[in-house]
């Protein structure tokens, strides 16, 4: 006779999938690994199969929430209007408005948009409820706000034993100061966090941040989101000619990419690669081109989870120009940070509190002051010139990635062991 399957039992909900969450896939992988019995439940904007077993990992996808039907016609135009009307509206959806009129009616936009994605969560929610309310957990894990109402209904009903709640980003600064949607985010989270036996975020930052938010007698676990330890080749002795600068990322607004490519205006050293997709590709291709820049700036499109180290390894210096113009920005930890440090690149940031304090507690590279051309220049020719340095500043990232910066040393912080 069979002996019984005793492991623990826990079950993490996500909206979006999981396949293509690299933190919420690792915490899953790593769980199994330490001995539990993982399902997750997570949506499927992706067309996936319903119901499958991977690594071990039992996926269930709910169909995944419509986007917002202005948000679908923008879509839809970006692929058909011409590329000058394209533009205009590409501008007009990625920008910060300029004058009162543009920022009213953008508000009105966002905050439609946000209900939408609030209502839609909210269904989808009900629904995993529906589904896991007769079964037993040990654990459930909610990845961000949007999987907490299910988490604390599933957890006051007994489904679950213990509550985990995993903040991804600083919800209730998600949006420009005031705007609405901080606030309805801040209500949800309060109800739900103050419910949570653990509560499991990003980098220390946010960490204070959430506890004096809600008055937590518990500082949160910090998990910092490392990618794995990588062992293979990494010639971290080798500078290009001309230097290879790289970002390498989403293609969005306040990342700071048409600051970087016009810094390129005053350097003569190095190539920029901005290696990504989203909805400023086009006119980031227009601004090189009409700035004369398209035979030092390289927009290479896509890549999939499996090209991006190699990606990496191939450059000499990675950049992250963020803008931060709300709370969330100021003070994330950008997953490409650590994944720049494991593939030994020397990194130049603009001066956030996180990303600060990481490269120069290390030694891993420069801050430039303001997010302004000149500036990332500056910054840029400053590390371009001094070869030597550059090489140090390369080998000292890598030596924090190695030391500090992995997911299986930051895993050692979840707070919940099987």
């Amino acid at each position: 006779m069979p002996a019984p399957d005793v492991r623990k039992k826990v079950l993490v909900l996500l909206i979006g999938e999981v396949l293509e969450d690299p933190r919420v896939c690792k915490t899953c992988m790593s769980l199994c690994q330490s001995g539990a019995e993982v399902t997750v439940s997570c949506t499927n904007p992706s067309g996936k199969p319903a119901q499958e077993v991977r690594n071990g990992i039992h996926i269930i996808r709910f169909p995944h929430r419509r986007d917002f039907f202005l948000k679908r016609m923008y879509n839809r135009l970006q692929g058909r209007i011409r590329p000058q009307f394209r533009r205009v509206v590409s501008r007009f959806h990625e920008d910060v408005p300029s004058s009162r009129f543009r920022t009213a009616i953008r508000n009105a936009v966002l905050l439609m948009n946000f209900r939408h994605f609030m209502g839609s969560s909210m269904k989808i929610n009900r629904m995993m409820i529906h589904e896991f309310s007769g079964k037993t957990f040990d654990l459930v894990h909610c990845n961000d706000v949007d999987t907490l109402y299910a988490g604390n209904a599933l957890r006051r009903s007994g489904a679950a034993k213990a509550l985990l709640y995993d903040a991804h980003e600083y919800w209730p600064g998600i949006g420009v100061h005031g705007s609405a949607p901080n606030a309805t985010l801040r209500k949800l989270e309060a109800k739900g966090i103050v419910h949570a036996d653990y509560v499991v975020t990003v980098n220390p930052f946010i960490a204070d941040m959430i506890r004096e938010e809600y008055g937590l007698a518990t500082l949160p676990s910090v998990v910092m989101n490392c990618p794995r330890l990588f062992e293979g080749p990494i010639h971290i002795d080798t500078v290009h000619s001309p230097v290879r600068v790289l970002y390498q990322g989403k293609v969005q607004a306040f990342r700071g990419l048409e600051e970087l490519v016009l810094a390129f205006k005053y350097i003569d050293s190095a190539e920029l690669t901005i290696s990504g997709y989203g909805p400023l590709v086009e006119r980031l291709e227009l601004l090189s081109a009409t700035e004369g820049l398209s035979e030092k700036v390289h927009i290479t499109g896509g890549y999939t989870p499996d090209e991006a180290l190699s990606i990496i390894t191939n450059h000499d210096i990675g950049v992250l120009p963020f803008n931060p113009v709300t709370l969330s920005i100021m003070y994330s930890s950008p997953n490409k940070l650590f994944d720049f440090a494991m593939g030994g690149l020397a990194l130049a940031v603009n001066d956030l509190p996180f990303l600060k304090r990481v490269i120069m507690e290390h030694g891993m590279g420069r801050v430039f002051s303001r997010n302004e051309p000149e500036s990332i220049a500056e910054t840029l020719n400053n590390m371009i010139a001094d070869t030597e340095k550059l090489r140090e500043y390369r080998h000292n990232a890598r030596k924090a990635a190695e030391e500090h910066f992995y997911w299986e040393k930051q895993f050692t912080n979840y707070p919940w062991h099987p």
